[in-house]
């Protein structure tokens, strides 16, 4: 099957093509939230060189998140605009399994962290099983103590959540990762997507939204004001 992947999740976007689990074309691109310039003309690229037609894409897989607001609205606009032109199906991945298949099989658990802003991190705990990562606890939109009492032990953690609580999570027992093994890629937006799919998973095109797991800054200040104001 081939597949498009999509991630515009953080910092560093990427898009890639496959054919099952082989990797045909891949295009990252550069740091600093470039996705809205840099996706199509990526896309269309890796068309070029392949001498591919958009209509040789079976399957269109879009990393969800949580991560950016603007980042992961582009990128699932534009996934559902490819799926509407093509026809063809759309899966969305969360983009916390995307990063978590970054982490080596081993005999501990595993917990991609992400910094959510505002003294709040995005987390989810995985426990290798049979040679895949399975979920062990929900998305998790947490303070980074409140994560640290729920972390099991041995754990590898990893993700740009981690620098910013350094001084909270360097505890014994957790492993803290490189920074770079939380930069989630197209590749296994697109792997994990068609694994999905052939599992049955199928997504309504209408009702497709990005995996917030918060609502904006904005909104929550408006709210934050509301209720003050209510209390007065």
């Amino acid at each position: 099957m081939r597949v498009i992947g999509i991630e515009t999740s953080g910092n560093v976007g990427s898009v890639a093509v496959c054919e099952d689990d082989t990797v045909i074309g891949e295009r990252c691109f550069e740091r600093g939230m470039r996705h809205g310039r840099e996706l199509i003309t990526s896309i269309k690229a890796i068309f070029e060189e392949l001498y591919w037609k958009p209509d040789d894409i079976k399957l269109i897989a879009v990393s969800a998140g949580p991560g950016s607001y603007t980042g992961l609205r582009v990128g699932i606009t534009c996934a559902k605009t490819l799926a509407y032109a093509l026809n063809k199906p759309v899966i969305a991945v969360p983009t916390l399994d995307v990063i978590a298949e970054n982490a080596p099989v081993s005999s501990h658990s595993v917990c991609p962290i992400l910094d959510a802003k505002r003294m709040c991190v995005y987390a989810c705990v995985y426990k290798c099983i049979n040679g895949t990562k399975e979920r062990v606890s929900d998305f998790l939109i947490i303070s980074p103590r409140e994560l640290l009492a729920l972390l099991p032990r041995p754990v590898t953690i990893f993700g740009d959540g981690t620098k910013p609580y350094f001084d909270i999570f360097n505890q014994e027992g957790i492993l803290i990762s490189k920074e770079e093994m939380g930069i989630a890629r197209a590749q296994v937006v697109a792997r994990l997507g068609r694994k999905l799919y052939e599992g049955g998973k199928r997504c309504n095109l209408a009702t497709l939204t990005p995996l917030y797991l918060r609502k904006p800054e904005p909104v929550e200040k408006l709210e934050s004001q509301i209720i003050n104001l209510g209390k007065k």
